[in-house]
């Protein structure tokens, strides 16, 4: 197989299939260094091609990702505010832009949707408010 920088889904698949065939070969004992090196190399490639690709979320603000994971997910406020051990108003306020999220919050959202708090920590305005929460 010669080896160059993904470029498509097509060859992504390809490369993780022959990633999958040469480990599974390496597991089971064969000691052959061509593969091994092969094995390591395409890992690279992959890993390459995920830092590249664009998350579909990055260009949302905290509560538009949290309206997104909710919809995803099938939450209601409600439901989400029940599993969380929290007050419906609270998340109501947030997805309407009226109050910020807390560290708390940040903490038991990446927790539920097993995401970075970080993803919930970028700038946006609030309703009504002069400043603004990051």
């Amino acid at each position: 197989m010669k080896l160059a920088e993904i470029e498509n889904k097509a060859q992504y698949k390809e490369y993780c299939n022959r990633h999958l065939e040469l480990g599974n070969i390496l597991s089971n004992g064969l000691n052959n260094e061509e593969m091994e090196n092969e094995y390591y190399i395409i890992d690279l490639i992959i890993e390459d091609y995920h830092k590249k690709q664009k998350n579909p979320f990055d260009g949302l603000t905290p509560v538009d990702l949290l309206k997104a994971l909710m919809k995803e997910n099938g939450y209601s406020g409600y439901k989400l505010s029940k599993e969380l051990n929290m007050s419906q108003s609270v998340i109501s306020d947030i997805t309407h832009y009226k109050r910020g999220f807390s560290k708390d919050l940040i903490r038991k959202l990446g927790h539920k949707f097993g995401i970075g708090g970080q993803s919930f920590l970028k700038e946006y305005e609030l309703i009504g408010r002069e400043s603004n929460v990051a």
